[in-house]
This record gives structure tokens, sequence and C-alpha cells, in this order.
């Protein structure tokens, strides 16, 4: 698995071996444990963003590493969130994308989010619509396009997470997406995009011409 795009595995190696460090001053073996983590998520950014089950997994119980990673976690998802409600959520993708990856990434099971935005491009809200399975998660047009009318809210992002694997889309996916776009169009509700986050990555609807 590859590592965060302009930073070498060494990097990333150095990092966590560093972190354990500091956040377990009398871990027997950080070489070992930094190695077992790189090895297993790919990178130290995947590390970070990991289940806390998973790294637990990794690190044998021999550590309180799991659950200080999970504060350190939520800690950047507000951080990416507090950025977002900030600025033009439409302007920024990397920023949009960074804030999907932290709160989705780790995720075991399939979760359905949206993004609800204002005719100023500023978000209104972020809510969980659906979580399921492994590999699905009911979604349910109608209770998007209320809730969007509630808030007020002109347009829309969806986001959900492939957990077992390649964030492209499923056929599924792809219908699915095109029914909340036909029922946004009757209600004047533009969906903006739809991001898929899975594997370390994300893939664009918009990007890659299913939404324009």
């Amino acid at each position: 698995m590859p590592t965060t795009p302009g930073v070498s595995r060494a990097d990333d190696l150095a990092f966590l071996r560093e972190m354990i460090r500091t956040l377990d001053t009398t871990h027997p073996a950080p070489d070992r444990l930094a190695a077992s983590l790189l090895e297993r998520f790919g990178s130290a950014g995947m590390a970070l963003s990991a289940h806390v089950g998973a790294v637990d997994e990794v690190a044998g119980g021999e550590t309180a590493l799991p659950p200080l990673l999970a504060v350190m976690r939520e800690a950047a998802v507000r951080l990416h969130r507090s950025r977002v409600r900030r600025t033009d959520v439409l302007s920024g993708q990397e920023g949009l994308m960074a804030y999907l990856q932290a709160s989705m990434g780790h995720e075991v099971v399939e979760q359905f989010r949206v993004l609800f935005v204002d005719a100023a491009f500023h978000l209104l809200a972020d809510e969980l619509m659906g979580t399921g399975t492994v590999n699905h998660s009911p979604v349910y047009p109608r209770e998007i396009m209320r809730r969007a009318l509630g808030l007020g809210a002109s347009r829309l992002v969806l986001a959900h997470n492939h957990p077992a694997g390649r964030p492209e889309p499923s056929g599924a996916d792809i219908e699915m997406t095109m029914r909340i776009v036909q029922l946004g169009k009757l209600m004047q509700v533009t969906v903006h995009d739809h991001i898929i986050v899975g594997n370390g990555r994300t893939c664009s609807f918009r990007e890659m011409g299913l939404i324009i």
C-alpha cells in the first residue's frame, strides 16, 4: 500500500516510531510496533485514522496506544470540520477530501453521509443518513431531500465509504446517485458531488464526469 503522496516510507516509519515513544514512554519495542503499523496500514496517515480494534490487533494489547490514537483522530476530525465550516465548502476539494477521509476512512462498516450546503456554499450540516454492513448502507433519497428542504440547503455533497476495498463506484452506487440527482432536480436541490472513501483514497463522481 502506498504512503501519503510526498512522504517517504522512511519518514512515515520515523514519525510512527517517535509518536509511540511520546505517547507510550514505557513501550518495550517502539521500532517493531512502528514497522508493524506501517506494514498493516500502508502509511502513518492511515494508521492514525484506523479503527481502534484494528490498531489493537497490531499492538497486541501491550500498549495504551489505540485509545490515544482514537483521541488524536477525533481531534483531527474536529479540526477539519472547523476548517470546512469556515470556508466555501465546494472551492476546497482537497480540504473536503481530507475531512471525509478523517471522518469515514477508519469505519469498518459502510456509512452514507450528506453534507448540506447553502446558496453561499457554506456548510449547514454534516449528517449520517445511513449505516449498514461492510459493503452496503441503506439510502433513502426522499429522506435526504426532506432534510435538505428543512435545512434550507440548495446543494448537497454525498459521501460514503468502502471499508472492504477500492473507492471506485459500483453500478449500484451510480444508480442510487442518479436517483438522488433526479429527485434533487425536482426539488431544486443540486447534488454537487458524490465522494467515495476507501483504501486510503477518495473517488469523486464529479471528477469522473458522472455528475456535471
